[in-house]
């Protein structure tokens, strides 16, 4: 289904301004929905392979938003050193370069 793949592919951008997208339920008003918190995936680097895992991507994307997936697949590749974690992040608050 098309909104499906949107959904899944956010965060997605309009003229370089970031849309946020929230699907309806039945009966939900869309004016009380809050549109503030976008998923984006995050790169975590400086951490040894040996330790990447589900729970260390847990805790680390825990100070930068909530966590909602590990993307595993980059292990044992080359050049790829750094795990790949989806946060939702309020977007009210400044991003921040480093941790």
């Amino acid at each position: 289904m098309d909104m499906e793949r949107v959904l899944k592919g956010l965060p997605w951008t309009f003229n370089n301004h970031l849309l946020i997208l929230c699907k309806l339920k039945r009966s939900e008003d869309p004016l009380k929905i809050p549109l503030v918190y976008v998923p984006f995936w995050v790169q975590i680097h400086n951490v040894l392979v040996d330790l990447f895992s589900k729970s260390l991507a847990i805790v680390l994307d825990n100070l930068t938003g909530v966590f909602l997936k590990y993307d595993g697949s980059n292990l044992g590749k080359e050049n790829r050193n750094y795990m790949r974690v989806r946060v939702q992040i309020d977007v009210r608050k400044p991003l921040r370069r480093k941790k």
